[in-house]
């Protein structure tokens, strides 16, 4: 086999898959208890049998109990082309080893979503058909996972804005903070992880992938322990800009020193009627 540079061995697997087959083999069998492999190959599919139409595709999945044959040849028909193709930017976006999950919501969740909304397809696919390439949030891609975000949290919201989606969930629905959808800055940053993630799935099947540095994909390096740190957002933290909209429940301006501004070791705001220093 040719030197291969891979870093993890969920990718390591298809090159030693395409090289059996390149080799004459045709049922071939993976043994893993990784959910990462399983969506690797089911993205990788198509491409593979691309070239060996004979090949036959399965995992040995799981351990005792929950051990089980997964008949990924089967699986990809009965997603289809796109589907399969899209599956790893979808874990990947949904939360896998290397990405965070939206809190409180799961793959079923996810996948309810996708059913509801299938035109975010054509963004999987086009990270997936494109690796590492460029997001902002007015690119028609991203467009497409914030709407797509926006449904995981609200399958009945009709607005395309994860801002507005936590607006109206928190002043309207009374959802709590940790039940709305992230801003827009964090999803963005959400979503550079997820693509760099799905960029090298998606070129697991060359020996050499040389991926670009994390830098810029939602991640920065520590320049102190030398370890990459998430970038969970750009915008400044919410208790440091947004205290002058804080007030205390004084109702005169002597009250005593019991104020909870003074309490809370803040300085009272122009809103509050004690004004304590």
């Amino acid at each position: 086999m040719p030197r291969c540079d891979h870093e993890e061995a969920d990718t390591r697997i298809v090159v030693h898959l395409k090289d059996a087959l390149d080799k004459g083999c045709t049922n071939c069998l993976v043994r893993t208890v990784d959910t990462d492999v399983v969506a690797i190959l089911i993205g990788k599919y198509h491409s593979l049998t691309s070239q060996h139409q004979m090949a036959a595709i399965w995992v040995a999945f799981g351990t005792g109990k929950n051990f089980m044959y997964l008949d990924i040849n089967a699986i990809c028909h009965a997603l289809g082309k796109d589907r399969s193709t899209a599956l790893p930017m979808f874990h990947s976006f949904t939360g896998c080893d290397t990405t965070s999950a939206f809190f409180g919501k799961g793959k079923k969740s996810a996948w309810e979503a996708w059913n509801a909304y299938v035109e975010v397809t054509e963004a999987f696919n086009n990270f997936m058909n494109h690796p590492y390439m460029t997001v902002t949030v007015n690119c028609k891609q991203f467009q497409l996972l914030e709407r797509f975000t926006v449904i995981i949290y609200n399958k009945t919201s009709n607005l395309d804005s994860v801002n507005e989606a936590r607006r109206e969930l928190f002043s309207q629905k009374n959802r709590p903070m940790e039940k709305i959808p992230p801003t827009q800055e964090a999803l963005l940053q959400h979503t550079l992880r997820a693509v760099y993630q799905a960029g090298i799935w998606a070129t697991s099947d060359q020996c050499e992938q040389k991926p670009p540095t994390p830098e810029g994909f939602g991640w920065t390096l520590e320049s102190a322990t030398k370890t990459w740190r998430p970038v969970w957002s750009n915008l400044p933290v919410a208790s440091q800009v947004c205290s002058e909209l804080v007030k205390c429940g004084c109702k005169s301006a002597t009250c005593g020193g019991r104020c909870s501004c003074k309490k809370a070791q803040w300085k009272c705001t122009e809103l509050c009627s004690c004004q304590c220093e």
